[in-house]
């Protein structure tokens, strides 16, 4: 049963995963080509007094919006078809306990969502390793850290939306999850960050619990 509800999940996104390939390719296509332009421009030495003493950003500035753009997309793509026509119904009829019928479905989406910000956190690091010491890219890593937790809250907030029956409390949790995102990408010193993850880190976990409230509400027929 577990196998054809994946396998549900898998139609429905397949293309979407898809896409998010392409971007992701074309991003570090992008990323690289212009790191490889700063240092035959500028010289790796001035390069690297840039980043060491005036906090130059290593990466574009468009790079920090992958995660969420991927984890928004995922989960939307993933959530809106089961309110369409009410199909969630029909899903949560299933032999399985509900509980566990949405959270292979949320598990789904974190393991595709997840495999995809590995393989964009470690090709950028193997190919950055070309250019700066280990030393830069740590720092990068603990900069990156909330961006990539926050892509995961995303697919969350995503599914806890989508799956919200009523309009007014839909619009009122997109604005919640508006604000929470916004911690994950304020602009931070480098190193801003490091004492600050627990707190994001917990924050993803109880994201994870978001969308049984609103399957919950569903199931129950909630007018408001």
């Amino acid at each position: 049963m577990l196998n054809a509800l994946f396998y549900k999940e898998w139609i429905k996104t397949r293309r979407i995963i898809f896409l998010l390939g392409v971007v992701l390719a074309s991003l570090l296509i992008y990323t690289f080509i212009h790191t490889g332009q700063l240092f035959r421009v500028g010289g790796a030495v001035q390069v690297w007094v840039n980043i060491i003493t005036k906090d130059f950003p290593l990466l574009p500035e468009f790079v920090r919006w992958f995660p969420l753009m991927a984890g928004l997309l995922l989960g939307l793509v993933q959530f809106i078809p089961e309110m369409t026509d009410k199909r969630l119904k029909l899903t949560l009829h299933l032999p399985l306990p509900e509980t566990k019928i949405l959270s292979s479905m949320l598990l789904y989406g974190m393991l595709i969502l997840l495999a995809v910000l590995v393989v964009f956190y470690a090709v950028l690091y193997i190919g950055l390793s070309c250019y700066y010491p280990s030393e830069i890219l740590a720092a990068t890593t603990w900069q990156m850290l909330p961006w990539l937790i926050g892509g995961l809250l995303s697919y969350f907030f995503a599914a806890w939306v989508c799956l919200e029956p009523v309009w007014r409390q839909r619009v009122l949790n997109a604005l919640i999850a508006i604000a929470g995102l916004s911690m994950y990408y304020m602009s931070a010193k480098s190193g801003g960050y490091i004492y600050f993850v627990p707190c994001l880190l917990l924050v993803l976990v109880a994201g994870f619990s978001f969308p049984f409230y609103s399957a919950a509400r569903f199931k129950d027929g909630a007018q408001r």
